[in-house]
């Protein structure tokens, strides 16, 4: 007998065939060779290619020997050749040359015989005593096969189910039947690492499919690795029983399907994404087992640079998903929403992965109604997880973006909407990191909607809702008063929040739309620019929160002449926004319109409560100066109206003050009041600021909204002051804010704007607005060519120094009206006080019209009298002749 090589079986062909393959060395594919078993003969498979059926029992005998040598190292020797290149020759599966030997064991458990060849040889001279002695045990072989009916020589056996090569049934048929089931199947070719030839063993017969592993793609043999991934697939499962589960039809011929491929050993699949032979594919990762563990085990072979991934460059192998807990305050569209963090920023993000139907194709546009509101039913002020995927650059036309997975509950709120037909899913290239790291879950959920052809993938068009605009004059919206009178409660949604007490509301059932105010109320103007009231903005901010984008119901009471409708507006069965507006401090009552309307005791209840716990606008309340201050304004209300001669007493309330900053052109000014316990209280407050915002870093995606309260950097001094946000400067990272402990105002970086901690909000703003009292001073409307020349004379009699004020008025809105005194000019009088001063400088003309006028005609009087004086001298504005003239 010839010497024994070692080799590797690759598969077997026939019960008496195998394909072997050597040893591999170096890159290079190792040598196969194609062995028959010598002197023995097994039933022929047929060849779909030469039209031959299978003979009985060769499917069975192949079976037999393939369980046996398939995959397993052996030993083999050559015994002969024929004149057309077929060898012949033994293997051997173990050390045993008889137990062990491939032919022995086929031959006798009866699934092939002794070939007509070798009984002929046994009698000629030239047989070896070695080839005698094979074919003698053979013949006993088979003679125990016979004997025993092993096999094919059991004649009462059944007939095998049939093998069927070709696939001839209805492809879409056979996956219904057997989608999702686990199937025994035997790999019988691999034809590239990701596509393979499967046999299925079903109960009636043995279908032969191809099969595309789920979740990947695998490079061609001819492409780099895909020689060398194949090759790594052939030594796992050719010719290895597998299990088979069938999801997806395939994208080749009949017979082709998407689907898992499990050996005992593991997960093909993963095997290949983890060792950097395949890239995770995103239309059939829905159909894989475990679509994560392959996202996961793909950026660890992206992070080691295996294989496909080795020219990969950047930091691969780190997450830069950021998580957080948030709460959706306002949906924007059908694919993008605004959330509020745990710091009450406001975040603005768009789904990852997905675009709604476009707005502006009729064909299209009213599934993106659709999707907008279904994205509003599903989150609108829910507590949701937000996974921030990837940053969307700008491109043109096209602003950036921060794109994220939002969760309501646990459930994807961009799948929600896919299922629904309501959103399409984004096609990713297959090296972009840029996707939702809920993906996979999102290519099922289209499927799905295409499948149930939901929303959009029905085909059918979907016209957006006309809706009547109720509020567009008064005329139309009397038409809608009686009928939404006698409703009671009307449901609907808040679309938009113009104010703290100013809505505009839709009415899906009515098909209208319309303005409504609350009523019994009044809310500070929120900014516009620079021009907001104090506690306009928190008004703004909290009707948002409670009520945009919210199912509510209003109550009418009345309409206004603009088309306006005036009521209430219930967040829930028993709360209204206008009681807690108040009720916040955010609101103060109408007196006129609360009297008017049956919830009248309920407004004053709700706004005394934010009086006695001095919240919001009754921050600094006093009850003894508000009536007194009721009591004034009534008198000045009747004095208005009364005879031109009529006046208020004068008014008497000095104070110390220092002019901390002269604000404008039109003559205002901010004074402190120099009192001992305002002094230390607002050095404490500076040191606790500058300690506190020394160890604190910027906050990340800081965005301060118009009239908040922060901390702010002065940049000439570097020292940190309390500052109100007056607006956003366009266009730029930086704001205008205004210093409220001292009047001044600048742009600052949001970098140098923090958010203000609470203990250093309770003292109240140390800068007060005033203007001198009797006097108007040039301004842009009046004597425009000299303001810059009087500011420079209030200047020059204010600056760095300590003055004796009187509160000539004190109005409901506005700034202080004052007659500022500087001690060292002796007695208080009119004459040589600032404001006589300025006047006899020739910058300034007396205002009778003013309220503080109303108080002290005399002291307007000696006003006049010193402007007199100043324009007879050609002083000031008066050097060229009276500015007051018509031209």
């Amino acid at each position: 007998m010839s010497s024994l090589s070692g080799a590797t079986v690759k598969l077997a062909l026939s019960g008496d065939s195998v394909v072997l393959r050597g040893a591999q060395r170096g890159k290079q594919a190792p040598a196969e060779r194609t062995l028959s078993l010598a002197f023995i003969s097994a039933p022929r498979l047929g060849s779909a290619k030469k039209e031959s059926v299978d003979e009985a029992y060769s499917l069975e005998s192949r079976e037999y020997l393939r369980r046996r040598v398939a995959g397993k190292p052996v030993r083999f020797s050559v015994a002969y050749t024929t004149a057309s290149g077929r060898e012949f020759g033994h293997v051997y599966v173990g050390p045993d040359m008889v137990r062990d030997n491939a032919a022995l064991m086929t031959v006798r458990e009866g699934w092939a015989r002794v070939s007509d060849a070798a009984r002929s040889k046994l009698n000629r001279s030239d047989t070896t005593d070695d080839d005698r002695q094979m074919i003698e045990d053979l013949l006993d072989a088979e003679q125990y096969a016979r004997d025993g009916r092993r096999g094919m020589w059991d004649e009462s056996a059944k007939p095998g189910r049939p093998r069927l090569v070709a696939f001839e049934g209805d492809s879409a048929e056979f996956l219904a039947g057997h989608k999702g089931r686990e199937l025994r199947g035997t790999v019988e070719m691999v034809r590239d690492a990701g596509s393979l030839r499967v046999m299925l063993h079903l109960p009636q017969v043995h279908q032969m499919v191809t099969v595309a592993l789920a979740g990947v793609r695998a490079p061609q043999v001819a492409e780099p690795f895909g020689a060398e991934a194949r090759f790594n697939v052939e030594l796992r499962l050719l010719q290895q029983d597998v299990k088979v589960r069938l999801e997806a039809p395939g994208h080749g011929a009949p017979g082709s399907f998407v689907g898992t491929v499990v050996h005992p050993a593991g997960n093909i699949v993963e095997w290949l994404v983890s060792s950097g032979f395949a890239r995770v594919q995103d239309w059939s990762a829905a159909h894989a087992s475990d679509p994560q563990r392959l996202r996961a085990l793909e950026r660890e072979a992206r992070a080691k640079r295996l294989r496909l991934w080795q020219s990969e460059s950047g930091d691969v192998g780190s997450s830069s998903s950021t998580v957080f807990e948030a709460t959706v305050v306002r949906i924007i569209s059908g694919d993008s929403l605004v959330v509020s963090d745990a710091s009450g920023s406001d975040r603005e993000f768009q789904l990852a992965s997905v675009r709604q139907p476009r707005a502006a194709d009729p064909a299209t546009a009213g599934y993106a109604e659709l999707a907008r509101e279904a994205l509003r039913r599903f989150c609108i002020g829910k507590p949701v997880s937000v996974t921030v995927d990837y940053h969307k650059p700008a491109t043109e036309g096209f602003r950036a973006r921060d794109c994220a997975t939002v969760r309501v509950r646990g459930e994807d709120a961009a799948a929600h909407l896919v299922r629904a037909g309501l959103l399409g899913v984004l096609r990713h290239r297959g090296d972009d990191d840029h996707r939702s790291s809920n993906y996979d879950e999102l290519v099922d959920a289209e499927a799905q909607a295409i499948a149930a052809k939901a929303g959009m993938h029905s085909g059918k068009t979907v016209t957006p809702a006309k809706l009547a605009d109720a509020s567009e004059n008064a005329a139309r919206a009397r038409s809608f008063l009686p009928h939404w009178q006698r409703s009671g409660r009307v449901p609907c949604v808040v679309e938009h929040v113009a104010g703290g007490a100013r809505f505009r509301l839709l009415v899906t059932k009515d098909a209208a739309k319309l303005t409504f105010v609350l009523a019994g109320i009044r809310c500070p103007r929120a900014p516009r620019a620079s021009d907001g009231e104090p506690w306009g903005a928190e008004a703004l901010a909290y009707s948002q929160r409670r009520a945009l984008q919210r199912n509510v119901e209003f109550e009418i009471e009345g309409v206004d002449k603009t088309g306006a409708f005036i009521g209430s507006l219930w967040l829930s069965k028993d709360q209204s926004l206008n009681e807690e507006l108040l009720r916040n401090g955010l609101a103060s009552v109408h007196a006129f319109s609360a009297d008017q309307s049956p919830h009248g005791p309920a407004l004053h209840a709700a706004a005394r409560q934010a009086q006695d716990a001095r919240r919001g606008v009754w921050a600094n309340y006093d009850a003894a100066a508000a009536e007194a201050a009721s009591r004034q304004t009534e008198e000045e209300k009747k004095a208005r109206h009364a005879e031109p001669t009529a006046q208020l007493a004068p008014r008497t309330e000095f104070l110390d003050v220092v002019v901390s900053e002269l604000a404008n052109a039109s003559g205002r000014f901010y004074v402190q009041i120099a009192q001992p316990d305002n002094i230390a209280g607002l050095e404490s407050l500076m040191a606790g600021l500058a300690l506190d915002n020394k160890q604190a870093k910027p906050a990340a995606d800081f965005a301060p909204k118009a009239g908040q309260l922060v901390a702010a950097c002065y940049s000439a001094g570097k020292e940190w002051h309390r500052a109100r946000v007056l607006r956003h400067m366009p266009g730029k990272r930086e704001y205008e804010v205004l210093y409220v402990d001292f009047g001044n105002s600048e742009v600052l970086p949001v970098d140098q704007i923090r958010p203000l901690s609470t203990k250093f909000a309770a003292l109240p703003s140390q800068a007060h607005e005033a203007q001198l009292a009797f006097v108007t001073l040039p301004n842009e409307s009046f004597a425009p060519d000299y303001v810059s020349d009087s500011k420079e004379e209030l200047r020059r009699l204010v600056e760095d120094r300590q003055l004796v004020a009187n509160v000539e008025a004190r109005p409901s809105n506005g700034p202080l009206h004052l007659t500022l005194y500087d001690p060292e000019l002796g007695r208080p009088l009119i004459e040589k006080s600032v404001n006589g001063l300025v006047a006899s400088a020739g910058f300034a003309v007396a205002d009778r019209r003013a309220l503080s006028s109303l108080h002290n005609q005399a002291a307007v009087a000696k006003i006049e009298a010193l402007v007199v004086e100043a324009r007879e001298s050609h002083r000031g504005m008066w050097e060229y002749g009276d500015v007051t003239a018509d031209d």
